[in-house]
């Protein structure tokens, strides 16, 4: 009987083992499955993250692309030597424009009033009509908002010289229109400078 028992015992933890093993494999395999599954999931999200980051990388560099200009040497020259000699005649002019009444003056003993006006005014026109000219028969070179900007500033000049000659108010109010008008214009130059530069750095020259 007692034999009975331990052989019966020994069935049971031998059919305890067989049950076991079964649910090792069903539980092992059931784990490799989810494994695979989470692996999967994790790469598509990586994918998906990657995708998305070129996505972002390809937009940004087609939008610096579209924002180059891409022209050749020779007109990217030309257009350059235009800015250089307008430039150039849009600082006389500035100069000679804040000196038709400037804040601070320095006045020559030996010259009138009316002498010193017509002597700035004068000066003021020869500048005044060289950068037209530049502005004007250079127009088809050079870009149309820089162009805008030029206009912009020559419009501000060509005022401050005729309010500069028109004196029917109070000395206060003369003065304080003329400070008023050189912060026009000095603004005005900025900005065409500013037209000027980013004008040249959106354009890729080509060979």
């Amino acid at each position: 009987m007692g034999g009975a028992m331990l052989e019966n015992a020994t069935i049971s933890f031998g059919e305890v083992i067989t049950v076991l093993g079964g649910y090792t494999l069903v539980v092992g395999g059931l784990f490799s499955v989810l494994a695979r599954i989470w692996v999967l999931r994790l790469v598509e999200r990586e994918k998906f993250s990657l995708q998305r980051q070129l996505d972002e990388t390809n937009r940004s560099l087609q939008a610096e692309l579209d924002r180059k200009l891409h022209i050749g040497k020779t007109q990217f020259d030309r257009e350059f030597s235009c800015y250089q000699s307008i430039w150039a005649c849009l600082v006389d002019l500035r100069n000679s424009t804040l000196q038709i009444r400037p804040t601070l003056d320095f006045i020559d003993p030996d010259e009138n009033k009316e002498q010193r006006r017509k002597r700035r005014i004068t000066k003021f026109s020869e500048h005044y009509n060289l950068l037209q000219e530049q502005i004007h028969k250079n127009r088809p070179f050079y870009s149309a908002s820089v162009y805008d900007s030029l206009c912009e500033v020559v419009k501000l000049c060509h005022e401050e010289a005729v309010d500069a000659d028109f004196v029917e108010r109070t000395q206060r109010e003369y003065w304080q229109e003329s400070r008023e008008n050189h912060k026009k214009i000095v603004a005005a130059i900025d900005a065409c400078c500013e037209a000027i530069r980013s004008r040249i750095s959106a354009v890729e020259v080509v060979p």
